[in-house]
Formats: C-alpha cells, structure tokens, sequence
C-alpha cells in the first residue's frame, strides 16, 4: 500500500480491513488452531503401511541397550561343606546394543497387524563393567530342575534319578564364561542325556547346549507373533495387544492374570489419563507388569515426561492386593503362595523353581534375600521404569529391569541337593534400556508445540490487528491522515465556493 498514492478514504479501507482481517484470524488462531492441530496430529498417529509412525515402529530409531548382570556363586564349596550361607556377587554390565525389527507383516481387514519382532545384541565392550571372558559360577538349571520334577515321587524313582543324574554330568552349580552364559553356550553332558532319553513325560528339550539365551540373537521366531490394534478408526486402541500366536491368553496363570493386554512397548495409546497405569507385555517375563504413576515429572531433551515405575505390588501374589492371588500357580494354591515380591515362573519355565522379582529383590519380602548374602536393593538403581511424554504416547526414557533366581532346596534323596539349606539364587538380572535421540525429540517437541505456536500467532496477530484499528481510529480522531490538511483545505474551498454561489445567486435574485 503506498500512502501518496492513495487517498484518505482509501488509506481508511486499507488499515481498518487490515486491522479487522489481522484480528478475526488472530481470534480464530487462538481458538479454533489448538483443537484443529491436534486432530490432525492424532489422526496420523494410527499405523498403516504409510504414515509417518511405521517408519519408527518397524525400526526403532533410537539407540537400545540390553545390559546383563551376572551372578557369580562366590562360595559352593564352603555352603556345601560347611553349611554357608551362600553369596553371590553381581557381575557385569555386560552391555549389548540392540537393534530390533519388525518382521513377517501382515495386515487384518479388523484394523489390526501380526508381526514378529527380530532382535540382535551387538557387544559394547566400552559401555561394559566385564568381559565376556569372565568365569561366573553359576547354580546348574537343568540338574535342579529335573530334581525338582521328581521331588515328590516314590522313592524308588529318585534313587535311579539320582543314579542317573550323578552318572551324567548332573551338579549342584558349573563354571563358564559369561559369553558362554549370554548367548554363545556350552555343551551340557546332563542335557544331551536328557535329550537321549526322549521323554514324553517332561518338556521337549531342543538342544544340549545351554545358555541363557540360546539361539536367540539374530531371531525373529523366539517372542512370537503378536497381534496389535493399529489404531485406524480408534486411536484409544492403538497398540494394544489382541493375541499372542493366536490366542489371547497365556494360559500360564488363571483369569486376568493370564489374559494378555497392554502394549509390546512398541506403541502406546495417546492422550491418556496422566494417572491411568502403563501395562506392558514382554515375552521373557511370562505376564503384563503394570508400571504406575509416580507423580514425578522428569524432563528429558527439553520434554516434560511422567514417570511410571514399579511398586510393592507389582510382584505381589495375593498378600498384598487380593487381585494378584491368580499369579499365584494353581497347584500351589491356596496355601503354598510365594510370599509378596517375585512372581513363580514355574508354569512358564517348565516347572523349574524359577522366581521373577526386580533387581536384588527390592519390594521383595524378606524371607528372598534373607536365605542369602551379596544382595543389596538400590531404589535408584534398580527400578524399573519408563518416563512417558503423555499426550502422544512416547516413551522418553526406558528403563526395564527384572532378576530371574532359582529357588533351591534340600532333598536328602539326591546327592547334589543332599544337606543344603533352602535358598533363592540370583542367576542374572537383564535391564534393557534406551532414552530419546535428539532427532526424535526435535520431532516430537515440533508436533506439542504446533498447537502453541498456532495460539501465540494468533495472538499476536490479534495484537497486531487491534493496533492499526486503534492507529485507524486515533488518526481518524486527530485528522492525522496523510494528505488529510490538503482534503481538509480542498473540502474547505469547495465549501467556501459553494458558499459564495449562493450568495452570489441570492443577490442575483
């Protein structure tokens, strides 16, 4: 607009239509944008084979690490001997980073999608508190889980058990590397037996090598087939898991405590209450573990997040929260619960005494840690969390970290068990951790802040907009125009002009 070019009635036009149009769409900025954007944020967040969520789910674009500690047995001899108090001391981290892919898609007419999840564990040797040479002592799983298998059988059954364990490399613990422990495996002389008998009556055994975990890295086939809700045509189900290899419920532990529900921590559902609980389902834990709201914000990469951690009840099994009774096995009910604090992975594990707790039986009751000495809770250390950013369902920060022990008792009808004292032995503890990148966090801080940079345009072109109504209005009041002392000079002559042929005509008259 040039102000010598145009008269001031034109001048008005132009800054009151300016003003006006700056100040209706600053008001419809600040009231309709925040709505609008976030409509069209959550309508792009459902998973199909095009938005802009599958890239980041197939592969996730964040750095993962799986970190193991190992347990070493310090003391068998003397507990076998002398009767001590069993220590362990807990090695490591052995930190491997992990790259995880989502594979064999295949997508249902239901608004839902089957995928197996391939993951590979590459070694950190920097980010590592060990070596994988390291020699760890641990207890021998396949010997005390067979013994534990016939414990309660006829006597005669457990001498020719006994025999046969001590005839074939059955022990009470074995030394090996921590490679060998992880993932690499060693031959076991108790397990390529086992496999020779071919019992129908026990769990197949697929190999005679053991390891932690065996023949998993590189797989895709070990966790499974999951199927998920993509959230097209309701955002509140997106990522909640309908079946696992077909069914939705495990079968390991009765009623809800066996139904699968929750996410795979792949994908959460947005927009959640900030004090609705996050459930989650991880293969290795055989069950959900429900993560509750701390009340504490943590902000990470400039995003506010709320943490979701474990508590006392997380674990329990009845005497706590009466609803957790059903993680309780049924054959050990109702008498024979595991105290509060670790969850019975018997139904999962074959049958081997094997308890789930967080890391050195922290929540745990005290009769876990008691049997034993080397373990010491750190709530800072060992917690198991995720900080969540709410509104768009990201995951900030990962920090998910279980212990597996084996429950070992005396049975003076096997040799190696022969005179010991219960105990739980802490065989490893697996924290899989990961936190927000700088790329993702620019991205996700981009898509909370359109909704506020829509409303603080909008206001200050509302500003903007009642600023040149109200220049308009004081240049009006004042005559301040430009070019407005020459139309008020011309307008004055016109008048006086006209004023004058009047009376010249009256005279004339």
């Amino acid at each position: 607009m040039c102000c010598r070019c145009c008269g001031v009635t034109q001048q008005k036009v132009w800054v009151f239509g300016i003003g006006t149009l700056f100040a209706i769409s600053g008001l419809l900025a600040i009231i309709c944008w925040p709505s609008f954007i976030d409509k069209k944020i959550f309508k792009s967040l459902p998973l199909t084979p095009t938005s802009n969520t599958f890239d980041k789910w197939v592969e996730l674009p964040i750095p993962v690490y799986m970190r193991m500690f190992l347990w070493n047995w310090t003391n068998p001899e003397e507990v076998v001997l002398h009767g001590a108090k069993p220590n362990f001391k807990q090695l490591g981290p052995y930190t491997y980073r992990e790259e995880r892919m989502k594979m064999d898609l295949e997508w249902h007419k239901n608004k839902t999608v089957t995928f197996k999840t391939r993951r590979t564990w590459l070694w950190e040797e920097e980010l590592s508190g060990g070596k994988q040479s390291d020699l760890i002592t641990v207890p021998h799983l396949p010997s005390i889980a067979a013994a534990n298998s016939v414990r309660h059988s006829p006597k005669l059954i457990k001498i020719f058990f006994n025999a046969a364990l001590n005839d074939n490399g059955g022990a009470l613990y074995v030394t090996h590397t921590a490679r060998e422990w992880l993932f690499d495996g060693f031959y076991d002389e108790f397990l390529h037996y086992a496999m020779s008998l071919n019992n129908p009556l026990v769990p197949p055994i697929e190999s005679d090598h053991f390891a932690w975990f065996l023949n998993r890295n590189g797989s895709k086939e070990f966790e499974g087939a999951f199927t998920v809700h993509t959230g097209v045509g309701d955002i509140k189900e997106m990522g909640e898991i309908k079946f696992w290899n077909g069914v939705n419920h495990t079968g390991w532990y009765e009623g809800d405590c066996g139904r699968l529900n929750g996410s795979t921590t792949d994908l959460f559902v947005p927009d959640e209450p900030l004090k609705k609980a996050l459930t989650i389902f991880i293969t290795d834990t055989c069950r959900i573990i429900n993560l509750e709201f701390s009340g504490e914000s943590v902000e990470i990469e400039g995003i506010k997040g709320w943490k979701y951690e474990i508590t006392p009840n997380t674990f329990d099994n009845g005497q706590r929260n009466g609803d957790m009774k059903c993680y309780c096995p049924v054959n050990r009910q109702p008498d024979d619960c595991p105290a509060s604090g670790a969850t019975d992975l018997g139904p999962c594990a074959g049958g081997a005494p094997m308890y789930l707790s967080a890391d050195h039986f922290m929540y745990a009751d005290g009769s876990y840690a008691s049997t034993i000495t080397g373990v010491e809770a750190d709530y800072e250390r060992d917690n198991f969390f995720i900080i969540m950013e709410r509104k768009l369902g990201v995951p900030l920060q990962v920090n998910a970290a279980v212990m597996v022990s084996l429950f070992i008792e005396p049975d003076e009808d096997i040799d190696i068990l022969k005179g010991l004292t219960s105990f739980y032995a802490p065989l490893f503890t697996t924290a899989s951790q990961a936190v927000i990148n700088k790329e993702l966090a620019s991205e996700l801080k981009l898509a909370l802040n359109l909704p506020a940079i829509g409303r603080y345009t909008g206001v200050g072109l509302l500003c903007l907009g009642c600023i040149l109504i109200i220049v308009g209005i004081v240049l009006t009041v004042k005559r301040k125009w430009h070019g407005q002392t020459a139309a008020d000079r011309a307008k004055l002559i016109s008048q006086e002009n006209i004023n004058d042929s009047q009376v010249e005509q009256e005279q004339c008259n």
